[in-house]
């Protein structure tokens, strides 16, 4: 793993965990932290910063969730601890297992949330691949990094396939395409 990426994640990790053990409603900012390793994703392509801010982007959400219903969502940080404590100590491996290990924490949660969860999961990825392609990535890409298919991605960025109609005037389209080469 790159250091540079290395240490971003522990960055996001490190506030990812405060957030948690000390705001009363930390999803907003665990959103905006997840945000933060996205420019890494982009820059390096790299499974384990998508996966991170695909994890910390679904803790926001669920517990978020879990605020609205008085659900306890302390014990989410436990996870991210150990994924810290193992990535400062470059065990990748047991990194990448407690990753897939926090996902599984945040789906048995509660099983009304687990159907929830489930959508939130794929919504993030489709987030963070706009933001990926956002920073330049293609379209293409950007859904073979995620696992994702083009035409999702497509439609949460607002490309739509040629055989629908246009959703913008093409006026508009054609000032925002000026704009870009001005």
């Amino acid at each position: 793993m790159n250091a540079r990426i290395k240490e971003d994640i522990l960055e996001v990790l490190k506030q990812a965990i405060l957030l948690i053990d000390t705001e009363e409603h930390p999803g907003q900012g665990l959103t905006e932290v997840s945000d933060h390793v996205i420019h890494d994703a982009t820059l390096y392509q790299d499974e384990d910063s998508i996966s991170t801010a695909i994890l910390v982007y679904a803790l926001s959400k669920t517990v978020g969730k879990c605020c609205e219903k008085e659900i306890p969502f302390r014990h989410f940080a436990e996870p991210l601890r150990k994924m810290h404590t193992y990535l400062s100590k470059d065990n990748y491996k047991f990194f990448r297992d407690e990753l897939k290990r926090a996902i599984h924490e945040i789906k048995k949660t509660d099983e009304k949330l687990n159907v929830y969860v489930q959508e939130v999961f794929e919504r993030a990825k489709i987030k963070k691949g706009s933001k990926m392609h956002e920073h330049g990535i293609s379209i293409a890409r950007t859904a073979e990094i995620l696992g994702i298919s083009q035409w999702e991605l497509q439609q949460y960025v607002g490309i739509q396939p040629e055989t629908s109609k246009q959703t913008m005037p093409v006026h508009k389209r054609l000032e925002i395409t000026r704009a870009l080469f001005n």
